[in-house]
C-alpha cells in the first residue's frame, strides 16, 4: 500500500508544479491540498487516516476539479482493494465503489 501512496504523493506534487508553473496558482492549491496528509498516512498508519484519505481528500479533489482526474485512475484502481480489505477486517464495512 505504501508503494501506491508514494506514487500518489509523487503524481501529486507533479501535477501542484505543473500548475504552478502555468500560473494557476488555484489548481496548484487543489493539488497540494489532495496530498498534504499522505506522508503522515505513509508514516503513522491507522485505518483512520486511510479512510479520511480515501472517503474525505479523495473525494474532496475529484468534486474540486469537477470529475475524476485521469493521472490518479490507475493508483486509485489498485488501492481501492487494498482500503475495502483493511475496513472490511475492522469492522465488516467497505466504503462505496470509487468515483
Amino acid at each position: 500500500m505504501a508503494d501506491i501512496l508514494l506514487e500518489i504523493l509523487y503524481t501529486g506534487a507533479i501535477g501542484a508544479r505543473m500548475a504552478g508553473w502555468a500560473g494557476d496558482g488555484k489548481k496548484a492549491a487543489i493539488e497540494a491540498d489532495h496530498i498534504h496528509n499522505i506522508p503522515h498516512l505513509i508514516k503513522d498508519y491507522s485505518l483512520h487516516r486511510l479512510k479520511w484519505y480515501w472517503e474525505a481528500e479523495r473525494e474532496s479533489y475529484v468534486k474540486q476539479l469537477g470529475g475524476q482526474p485521469k493521472a490518479f485512475e490507475a493508483l486509485w484502481e489498485q488501492l481501492e482493494p487494498l482500503v475495502k480489505k483493511e475496513l472490511e477486517r475492522v469492522d465488516g464495512t467497505a466504503p462505496e465503489q470509487a468515483a
